[in-house]
């Protein structure tokens, strides 16, 4: 691969994840459901996805609506993705992150402060394998090794109990 086109394909690739994390922040499902392909093989284990198996295909659409009950009752949430290493070996395109993000639940709307009791913090690591589909590199195969939490996990709990509640249908992707 030549050099322009090697700085091409991470630039393009880190592009998919600041995406990613900007549509997890924003609770812009269309955008995250944009990063992936039609079909996505996904190991996040069991604690983010317990009825998922890394072997088996499932829609995106599938994935975005998990990800909407997981984390769409978070009044906030900050995804920091960095340190992107890409690995091309042939077809195959994979680009490897650390992932840092807080999930917050404020105790009151109107003033965006923050404690211990109102974080949740999930540090990682992203391996994601892309196709190119459509013009653009899309998430085909995604793993997340969850490294360590920190703080008010508990939250997660009442984030996805905040979302069923919510008198709020969710968009369809």
């Amino acid at each position: 691969m030549e050099r322009l086109d090697r700085l091409q394909l991470e630039a393009d690739l880190r592009a998919n994840y600041y995406r990613y994390a900007e549509g997890l922040d924003n609770k812009d499902w269309q955008q995250v459901r944009d990063c992936f392909a039609e079909e996505v093989f996904l190991d996040y284990g069991p604690i983010v996805d317990p009825g998922g198996s890394p072997d088996q295909p499932r829609p995106a659409d599938d994935w975005v609506a998990t990800l909407q009950r997981n984390i769409g009752g978070f009044d906030l949430t900050r995804h920091t993705i960095c340190n992107h290493r890409v690995e091309v070996d042939g077809e195959n395109v994979r680009c490897t992150a650390y992932l840092v993000a807080d999930h917050i639940i404020l105790q009151d709307s109107q003033m965006p402060i923050a404690g211990p009791d109102n974080i949740a913090t999930v540090v990682g690591e992203y391996t994601n394998q892309y196709r190119h589909v459509g013009g653009e590199w899309k998430i085909f195969r995604s793993r997340l090794d969850i490294k360590w939490s920190s703080g008010n996990i508990a939250l997660f709990q009442q984030a996805a109990e905040r979302f069923l509640m919510a008198d709020v249908i969710p968009e369809s992707v």
